[in-house]
């Protein structure tokens, strides 16, 4: 099932915001999800080509010197009892043109440097849901390759002075099919 939707939607939100709930919602109505590389490890449950594309750092590093990304993102973390680690994410200009549904953080979005014109073709969903509710779904997860604590407060960062947006969702049990009606 392809979608009639003109529009990009770009998904931006904390970590535990829903991001991926919602990504994998809209995807359900047939719009083209857009994969980033990364050089991060792949959680249980993700899939090569589905959630990411996993990439060795020579790999994307390739892309990356051969100006073959539209973003580029470096995150330095320190996993739970290892050692500090450098992650890259990136989308390729491919998969920016081609796909109509991201996630995005909000360096990566000021990195696309939309026209205006791109830009009115973009509609962009921040979910700003409440720390506590994203705390608490980040340690359901179970996720070791990450602290949360760490994510939460460079989230706080990150998202401090983010108002590019054309719908802000604060419900944490928001549901996707009026995000769906609203695009163009």
């Amino acid at each position: 099932m392809m979608s009639e939707k003109k529009e990009k939607l770009l998904i931006l939100g904390h970590s535990g915001s829903g991001k991926t709930f919602l990504f994998k919602k809209l995807l359900e109505k047939g719009l083209r999800a857009g994969v980033k590389s990364t050089t991060r490890p792949a959680r249980s449950k993700e899939e090569e080509g589905i959630d990411y594309y996993f990439k060795s750092k020579e790999e994307y590093f390739k892309l990356l010197n051969e100006d073959k990304l539209v973003t580029n993102e470096v995150f330095e973390v320190n996993p739970v009892n290892k050692e500090p680690e450098t992650w890259y994410y990136g989308i390729t200009k491919k998969e920016f043109k081609e796909s109509q549904i991201f996630i995005l953080t909000p360096d990566e979005f000021k990195q696309l440097k939309l026209s205006e014109s791109e830009r009115k073709e973009c509609f962009v969903v921040f979910l700003d849901i409440p720390r506590k509710v994203r705390e608490s779904r980040l340690h359901h997860r179970e996720d070791k390759n990450d602290s949360v604590k760490r994510r939460l407060d460079a989230d706080e960062i990150d998202f401090k002075d983010f108002n590019d947006y054309d719908l802000k969702i604060t419900d944490p049990d928001f549901g996707a099919d009026d995000i769906y009606e609203l695009m163009d």
